[in-house]
Formats: C-alpha cells, structure tokens, sequence
C-alpha cells in the first residue's frame, strides 16, 4: 500500500471514530424519559366529536316510519329545512342537490329533516323533494313531531332552534334552524360542518365524503 492510500485511510478512520465518539457523548448526556421525535403524518382529532345524531322517530316522504337506524355504518349528509322557507332553505337544498350530484353512483346518503312537521306532512315534502331532484333510496326527506326535532337539533347537535309557535308568540314568521350542511359519520358522529352559502366549503365537503366513502366502513 503506498504512502498516500496509506494516509487517506488513516484520515477516514479517524473521522468515523470522532464520529462514533460524538453519537456515544450524545446518547450519554440524553435526560430520562427522553423519547426520540417522530415525524409521522396522523390524521387530526375530529373536534365535532361530542356532537352526534340522538335516537328518534319521523316519518319519510313515503308515509313510513324512519329512525336513527338509516343513519347506521353509512356516510351521510343532513340538513334541516322547511317547506315554505323563503331564504336558506331553497339554496341550502340546491347544494344538498349539488352534494348528491357529486357523489352520483356513491355510497354517501343525505338527510333533510323537516322542523316544520305542524304543515310539513309526508305529501308536502315528498313533492318538496321532486322538485329538486332527489334521488329516491339515498336522498331521504323526514318530518314528523317539531318537538322530537328539536330536542334532535338542540340536545344532538347542540345547534339553536325556534319553532313555529315561538316564532308567532313574537311576532315573528322566519322559522330560526341550523343553516349547515352535516357531515355525519357510520357511528352518527359529526364529521364536520359545512356553510350552505359557501362554495368553497361545499367543495370541501363533497371531496372529503367522496374521500370517505370510498374507504371501508368500519
């Protein structure tokens, strides 16, 4: 080995022992109970995880009866309207339309649940329905006793809610009900909240249910 090889070597050696001697300082000098950092991505914790669908008791657009069940280890959108409702409700269906349109051939389902079940009856909301389309089966409308709905909205969801008699006893016509489209998990869980007005937030909300649905419910 000539004399250069010879050195270069040495050189090296020298560098992976100083090397070595720093790690092994390092590890020395660690405080109990030091964990090494770890960098791997994990999904967020949900923050709507207090608030979930309740048990209850309606009636579909068809007559039937519908509870909490059709809810149960599937993906589903609900909204809460009224017939006769002059400003959110008509937008806030149209994106509900939009949501299913979407997710055509999926198998993410949507709710909307009548608050107004004093004039709201089966007929009016199955024709309610027609006249935006709703998918018959995965598209479901329910209405039924307000008091049953609201303690839905209010002990649930923990959104505010006034009915009609409240609304007359001051005087009032515009019926006051959440204004977001709900996201709700196979367990009943909210997901997330979605601003009926916003486009971008319904995107947002049609890319995660379509992200969702195509995982396997657990």
């Amino acid at each position: 080995m000539n004399q250069r090889v010879l050195i270069r070597s040495l050189a090296l050696l020298s560098v992976t022992m100083l090397g070595i001697a720093v790690f092994m300082l390092f590890q020395a000098r660690k405080p109990a109970g030091f964990v090494e950092p770890t960098y791997e991505l994990q999904e967020q914790p949900n923050p709507y995880a207090g608030f979930s669908i309740p048990e209850f008791r309606l009636t579909d657009r068809n007559n039937r009866p519908i509870d909490q069940t059709v809810l149960d280890h599937r993906f589903t959108v609900v909204d809460f309207f009224f017939t006769d409702c002059p400003l959110y409700c008509p937008v806030m269906t149209s994106e509900m339309r939009r949501v299913q349109e979407a997710t055509k051939g999926s198998d993410l389902q949507l709710l909307s649940i009548s608050i107004d079940g004093e004039n709201d009856t089966p007929e009016r909301i199955d024709g309610y329905a027609k006249a935006f389309d709703a998918e018959p089966g995965r598209w479901r409308f329910a209405t039924g006793d307000p008091e049953a709905v609201a303690d839905l909205v209010l002990n649930g969801l923990k959104f505010h809610i006034r009915g009609r008699a409240a609304t007359l006893a001051a005087g009032e016509t515009q019926l006051e009900h959440p204004t977001k489209l709900i996201l709700i998990g196979p367990d009943r869980t909210v997901i997330g909240l979605y601003t009926y007005n916003n486009p971008e937030e319904i995107d947002e909300l049609i890319a995660t249910a379509r992200r969702l649905v195509a995982k396997p419910v657990p």
